[in-house]
């Protein structure tokens, strides 16, 4: 079986139907569990950039902000299947290339003892937690 070429986009026309089997690929029910229309993320958004192997969604970024002052990067997904195969490293580096004058980036994901691994490759990707960086995060009860 040869490995599908992947294709990026910068496009916030997807459908439910292709977004909802990667959200739930990497078990992010939170999302699944409480929108019917998963598509309406991307409405809000700021930029989205998605991977296509074929015409499945295989992969996907979004941020919020106003790509000005500020671009956080709310979600960075990639199907476990196409994991380890450059995908995410190339949707991050797309989106800090189209970010390069704005004055902060952000992300936040959580310190778990089983996002370790995670952390560390966002720390491969030039990211720093935000101690390091002399800002604050606060965050609402």
């Amino acid at each position: 079986m040869t490995t599908p070429i992947i294709h990026y986009q910068v496009n916030k026309d997807i459908s439910d139907g292709q977004l909802r089997p990667l959200y739930e690929s990497v078990g992010w029910i939170s999302y699944t569990d409480q929108l019917e229309d998963l598509s309406l993320l991307l409405s809000g958004s700021h930029l989205v950039i998605s991977a296509w192997a074929d015409n499945e969604l295989v992969g996907l970024i979004r941020t919020i902000g106003d790509g000005v002052s500020i671009e956080y990067v709310q979600d960075l997904l990639v199907h476990p299947t196409y994991q380890h195969q450059g995908i995410g490293t190339t949707l991050l580096s797309r989106v800090k290339e189209l970010s390069t004058q704005v004055r902060q980036f952000l992300l936040i994901t959580d310190n778990s003892s089983d996002n370790q691994r995670t952390i560390e490759w966002y720390r491969q990707q030039g990211l720093v937690p935000v101690a390091e960086a002399n800002i604050i995060a606060l965050w609402r009860k």
